[in-house]
């Protein structure tokens, strides 16, 4: 019984701190950016819908209810444009491909999948940087998702032909003209992607 409670205890700390977050895991990602800007990003593995985590283990999910929650959780997901393909896997658990692609303007934010469920987001500033970040899970946080069993293994890449300021990938290979960034990323614990890139001006398309 105690060993449930603490277990109880955990998963309530963990869905308080990732309310309205998706963990990614078992999955392959890339964003491809030029230096001026234009990027497209691809995603194709698994997210798990943490505040349900919480629910399954209070009791509150039942077999009367576990369809209508995942339905509504399936709805969250598909009425995004960007999303090419969705099946539901069981347990808070969805299988997605997701495509998106833009151009980042002088100064702007754009959260992927959107801000209040952030994957990774592109900050572009007025100083010419733009900043990619991947959301972030505390160590003590990180730690917590390993106890229960909550996976986050994956790859990610960024491709880009920018004067990257620094990163923090864990390999980085020539491609032509470009380099790619790599991130595997085995647990929880493993370091957020982060990558800090100059734009270039490019005179054919003003901002």
């Amino acid at each position: 019984m105690f060993g449930g409670m603490v277990r109880l205890l955990s998963v309530a700390a963990l869905t308080v701190l990732l309310s309205s977050c998706y963990i990614p895991d078992k999955f392959k990602g890339e964003l491809r950016i030029s230096r001026y800007g234009d990027w497209a990003i691809t995603y194709e593995g698994d997210v798990i819908y943490a505040p349900i985590l919480h629910d399954y283990a209070n009791g509150t999910i039942t077999p009367e209810n576990e369809l209508e929650r995942h339905n509504n959780i399936y709805k969250d997901l598909v009425r995004d444009i960007a999303v090419k393909d969705l099946k539901k896997v069981g347990k808070g658990r969805f299988h997605l491909k997701y495509e998106r692609g833009g151009r980042l303007g002088k100064v702007q934010l754009t959260s992927l999948l959107r801000r209040d469920a952030r994957l990774i987001s592109l900050k572009s500033n007025e100083d010419g940087t733009i900043i990619i970040d991947a959301n972030g899970v505390k160590a003590s946080d990180a730690q917590r998702m390993a106890e229960l069993g909550i996976g986050m293994e994956g790859e990610f890449r960024i491709t880009t032909d920018a004067n990257v300021l620094r990163h923090n990938a864990t390999e980085v290979r020539p491609f032509g003209q470009y380099r790619v960034y790599i991130w595997k990323i085995e647990n929880p614990l493993s370091s957020t992607p982060t990558l800090v890139m100059l734009r270039d001006p490019d005179p054919s398309r003003p901002l």
